[in-house]
């Protein structure tokens, strides 16, 4: 995505369709955009700017991921929650942070109310809580929706978007903090097989840095956010950032000199209590990294875990450590995984002091990277059977053997428009099919179907009764 005007092919949203692609003659929906919808006629609409249409493949990988996540998450004992996708604004800015206001879809409602959509599944979670405090701790949760944030829509980088988050709530161990990191661990081992890793850093060894600089608390949180955006505006953008929000040169130097440490393992984190001697909040940060480091290394996940002193998470509720995941493969599209500790957060809504640790995975970019894998065409489900009534005199019967057949656990679909045998057994292979079922009054008579293999091309009649029979011996 870019800023262009709307006429920008750039600025498009992503809309498509399989059966035009096939059309077309080509292999990847997602490539088309609604500007060439336009150009062949097809439609003048376009989806609301940063946001996009899911279809056929995305659809296809959304799915998986979504199954695969809620899979992981049932294993590791997480209970599923829902709630609304609009909350009370009030509830919303308890969140804090000088991005939460302009980064959320915020207006009146007709009833004078203001209200917001939610940007993270986080905070209605916290809200829940504060409002149910007989809950049993600790209490663990799973919710997968979608979120909006109102944010420079970019390359993976989109305004509405699907989140897989899990949560613990009660436990003030790093132990939790670990392993919501092994959750998100299991689940990229799945879907990715490599090439991942999960980046970790604590908020209180920040917290810490900014002590031994000599910044006033005051100020502290103003560093965090500015290191936040260290990946995308680079040394020298950060340096302005620090330089604008009162943090002198040298200060700003000691800081961005510091956070380049990062490495795997325990030895790293005996470099980040050496430089924060003399800092208690810095080097409690450090215990809580050192517990997570040897659960990572008693799990085999040393290899695929790495603490790197420059994250920071761009968002004010953080409290100790705090994580992001990353796609180290093509295409490069920032993190799909984020979260970290919000002890504050339940309070601020209302509750009563509650630790609280979570981690979200970020579906629509790793729908972006399985598409550029190839992926949505492998994860296209093949159809078992088409079925395809010689005269519409026969097509109430053919509906029976659909009903019959789904029944029995077979994918099927009927032809609904009247096409000849030709055309069906075209469209069989084109939509993989495994076998076409012919259904023509003369063989119905004789209790019968004809049934084409469309790997063999061989046709065979088979007894009505026995066809269920028949996909079973096949399959």
């Amino acid at each position: 995505m870019s800023d262009g005007q709307p006429g920008d092919n750039s600025d498009r949203s992503w809309i498509c369709s399989y059966w035009i692609l096939n059309t077309l003659g080509q292999t990847r929906p997602h490539l088309i955009s609604s500007t060439l919808l336009e150009d062949n006629g097809l439609s003048e609409m376009r989806v609301v700017r940063g946001m996009r249409d899911l279809m056929g493949p995305e659809m296809y990988i959304s799915d998986y991921l979504i199954e695969t996540a809620i899979k992981v998450f049932r294993l590791f004992n997480y209970e599923p929650l829902d709630s609304p996708v609009l909350e009370l604004w009030e509830t919303l800015a308890a969140k804090g942070g000088e991005e939460v206001e302009s980064d959320t879809f915020k207006f009146t409602d007709k009833g004078g109310r203001e209200v917001g959509l939610r940007f993270d599944l986080t905070v209605p979670l916290a809200r829940i809580v504060a409002t149910s405090p007989h809950l049993l701790k600790p209490f663990k949760r799973y919710a997968i929706g979608k979120a909006w944030r109102y944010d420079r829509p970019q390359a993976g980088r989109y305004r509405e978007f699907t989140q897989a988050d899990v949560d613990i709530i009660g436990a003030s161990s790093s132990a939790a903090d670990a392993e919501v990191v092994l959750v998100a661990l299991e689940f990229f081992r799945r879907i990715l097989g490599k090439d991942y890793v999960v980046r970790i850093n604590n908020r209180k060894v920040l917290k810490g840095l900014t002590e031994k600089a000599s910044i006033p608390d005051s100020l502290a949180y103003e560093c965090f956010r500015a290191i936040d955006k260290l990946d995308k505006i680079g040394r020298d953008g950060v340096l302005e950032e620090l330089r604008n929000r009162g943090i002198d040169a040298e200060q700003s130097g000691f800081l961005l000199d510091n956070i380049a440490l990062r490495g795997k393992g325990t030895d790293i984190l005996e470099e980040f209590r050496e430089l924060l001697k003399g800092s208690e909040i810095g080097l409690r940060g450090v215990d809580e990294l050192r517990t997570m480091s040897d659960i990572f290394e008693a799990a085999n996940a040393t290899d695929v875990t790495e603490f790197d002193m420059s994250l920071a998470r761009g968002l004010d509720y953080y409290t100790g450590p705090v994580f992001e995941g990353q796609y180290l493969g093509e295409p490069h599209v920032g993190s799909v995984a984020g979260g970290g500790r919000y002890d504050n957060l339940i309070e601020k809504l209302g509750g009563v002091p509650t630790p609280a640790t979570g981690l979200s995975l970020g579906i629509g970019r790793l729908i972006d990277i399985m598409l550029a894998k190839g992926l949505g065409e492998t994860l296209a489900p093949r159809l078992d059977a088409l079925i395809a009534p010689v005269t519409t005199s026969v097509l109430a019967s053919g509906m029976k053997i659909m009903g019959d057949l789904v029944r029995a656990g077979i994918s099927c679909e009927i032809d609904l428009m009247e096409r000849n045998l030709k055309k069906l057994l075209e469209q069989a292979d084109s939509k993989r099919a495994r076998y076409v079922v012919i259904v023509g009054e003369r063989d119905l008579k004789k209790g019968e179907v004809s049934l084409r293999d469309m790997t063999t091309k061989a046709t065979r009649q088979v007894k009505l009764d026995g066809l269920v029979e028949t996909f079973g011996e096949k399959s």
